[in-house]
């Protein structure tokens, strides 16, 4: 056991700390037409690609987030 316990304290040593809030940037992300447009192809908003995905998020300034 002492064999797993040394690993989980290695693994806790190169584990990232959190994220803040005000570290992430301002953004908005259009949930409805990304759950539209995954219904319109037939599949699950996860199984959308990257890039499908990223094309609902918006820039905060822009006249679309609003």
């Amino acid at each position: 056991m002492s064999g797993l316990m040394q690993k989980y304290k290695e693994s806790l040593k190169n584990t990232p700390g959190p994220v803040r809030l005000q570290d992430l940037p301002p953004m908005v992300i259009d949930y409805r037409g990304l759950l539209e447009y995954a219904k319109k192809k037939g599949v699950h908003p996860g199984m959308l690609s990257e890039k499908e995905k990223m094309s609902f998020i918006l820039k905060e300034n822009t006249p679309q987030a609003i």
